[in-house]
């Protein structure tokens, strides 16, 4: 966020789960404009690379 790394995921499940929240981050009460970006990092096998980013929500 804001061109520093916030936090990292591990994706791996043995098995597909749906409706999970993954991270979650608290910005405060000031409304300001930020940039996030979402990487998928090297290491995954070929099988498990794909990430869907479904949703994002932001509430104040």
């Amino acid at each position: 966020m804001d061109g520093r790394t916030v936090g990292t995921v591990d994706s791996y499940a043995a098995k597909t789960a749906y409706r999970q929240v993954v991270f979650t981050r608290t910005l405060g009460t000031t409304v300001t404009a930020h940039q996030v970006q979402l990487r998928v990092l090297s290491g995954s096998t070929s099988a498990r690379s794909t990430v869907t980013l479904d949703a994002v929500m932001v509430t104040r």
